[in-house]
């Protein structure tokens, strides 16, 4: 059998050993529905709108072990160019969010921008506190003329422990992100 017979041979037993369960191959999801930004009387800009969270069974397993998993929050307002392919961005806002478990508390630690943790006995008030973008104040002045504002959630996978990077980057379960979501003025 030549070299190209044996690498056929083996090329069935390759996928099969590839295939993920049934059960781990549960996708996360991440959403934000009706990201508004509230100018007020005094001059801040802060966003209001409701994010909804659901981990994979991976990602659950992952921090009942002990891994911290750190989202990202980020926000930018652009400018359009008409002599340009891409907007210029006027400003970017970057927010961390860093989820701990504890097994000996049963409790689930959120610090956001390393501001003193919060604790939690539930996963999704925790999830909830990590990603909240109710009242996150953005801007120090509204929206100039001809800008629009976007929003982005995300699982910063670089942030993980180097062991996990190439299963992060290889598995749909480790993926979380809401992508670019275009912010509305009321």
């Amino acid at each position: 059998m030549g070299l190209i017979g044996l690498l056929c041979a083996g090329l069935p037993s390759l996928a099969l050993a590839q295939t993920p369960e049934p059960a781990a191959s549960a996708a996360a999801t991440i959403t934000v529905s009706q990201p508004t930004l509230q100018a007020s009387s005094n001059g801040p800009s802060s966003l209001s709108g409701q994010v909804s969270v659901s981990l994979s069974p991976v990602l659950v397993q992952a921090i009942e072990r002990g891994v911290t998993l750190t989202f990202v929050s980020e926000f930018k307002t652009l400018k359009p160019r008409w002599w340009w392919f891409t907007d210029e961005e006027t400003a970017v806002v970057v927010r961390q969010g860093r989820l701990t478990f504890h097994p000996l508390t049963r409790q689930f630690r959120v610090s956001v921008d390393g501001a003193k943790p919060q604790a939690f006995t539930d996963l999704t008030e925790a999830l909830k506190a990590c990603l909240v973008v109710n009242g996150w104040e953005v801007l120090q002045s509204p929206l100039a003329a001809g800008q629009y504002a976007q929003l982005r959630l995300s699982l910063d996978t670089s942030a993980l422990p180097k062991a996990l990077h190439v299963t992060a980057l290889t598995n749909e379960s480790w993926v979380l992100s809401t992508g670019w979501v275009r912010v509305g003025s009321p």
